[in-house]
């Protein structure tokens, strides 16, 4: 009988969680908007609602969680930083949880980290002995894998913040307290203030893209987008030098309208682009509850 475990992937606007086995088939789903804004126990509260629904006439050997923030996986607790998430920094995740499923071990994990292990177990990165993983979402998260290392944590748990490393000096204010972040500038939120500082116009990231060929100013918001994604590229193939840059998260799914672009800039832009290739991911909006469940089987 093949074992199953619980997979949530936690983000700034929804809860997407999933039953999946062990060769990362989903078996049943459950999702919820975050109301990230409405704090921390009505994060935690909507947390548990999607673990009973999938949990509900199951065997399952235990959860895994992909969060926003600096993670400290040994303790499962949020540390100073929770991302988009009001008051979530400092929650302990795993303690919360274990209130409410007493008997299942639960494990957590940033929600990137969680993103990057789905793309190496199963995904765009399988058979790749480097990369580095971007999800562009509600805000910008980051995974450094190597073959050697698996998933690198850094010393305090904040490695790969790839979300928060300088754009722009000085630039737009970011929720992690510094000033002109990446985050500010390549997440799905981000496009939507770039519209809204040209136009004083409130639109979802998606409608932007969608009207990038009749909307003289979403074109020039897009515009904007694709050199500050293309440039950052440059700075991540320079610093890692990796086999592959594999790009995932919301914003992927209105690639259509911006993946080439950003290929094409990064090409004639960086000093030497060969030898990286970047790459969508493949699970998409699925990537994060099929790697927080494979961290629950290899902690099991």
């Amino acid at each position: 009988m093949m074992r199953k475990a619980i997979g949530i992937d936690l983000g700034g606007t929804s809860i997407y969680g999933g039953l999946i086995d062990e060769k990362g088939n989903i078996l049943k789903r459950s999702i919820r908007d975050s109301q990230a804004q409405q704090g921390r126990e009505k994060v935690l509260e909507r947390i548990f609602q999607v673990i009973d629904e999938l949990i509900e006439g199951e065997k399952v050997e235990a959860i895994g969680i992909g969060s926003p923030g600096f993670i400290d996986v040994n303790e499962g607790k949020v540390l100073s930083i929770g991302g988009n998430i009001k008051d979530w920094a400092y929650t302990d995740i795993r303690g919360e949880l274990e209130k409410r499923f007493k008997d299942v071990p639960i494990f957590v994990e940033n929600d990137a980290n969680v993103a990057a292990i789905c793309e190496a177990w199963l995904g765009a990165a399988k058979g790749l002995h480097s990369f580095i993983m971007l999800t562009l979402g509600t805000g910008v998260g980051g995974g450094i894998y190597s073959q050697e290392s698996g998933i690198w944590h850094g010393k305090n748990y904040q490695g790969a913040e790839l979300g928060h490393v300088i754009l722009y000096p000085n630039g737009r204010q970011c929720n992690c307290g510094q000033k002109g972040c990446v985050e500010q500038y390549i997440s799905g939120n981000a496009l939507e203030k770039t519209y809204y500082e040209i136009t004083g116009r409130k639109l979802k990231g998606k409608d932007i893209f969608k009207k990038f060929s009749e909307d003289e100013y979403a074109k020039k918001a897009v515009k904007r987008y694709i050199e500050d994604l293309g440039t950052y590229l440059i700075s991540i193939k320079n610093i890692f030098d990796p086999e592959a840059i594999i790009i995932g998260g919301g914003v992927i799914n209105s690639k259509e309208y911006w993946w080439n672009d950003v290929v094409k800039y990064y090409k004639q832009n960086c000093n030497n682009p060969r030898g990286t290739t970047i790459l969508p991911a493949k699970y998409l909006n699925d990537s994060g509850m099929i790697g927080a469940a494979k961290i629950a089987f290899d902690n099991i």
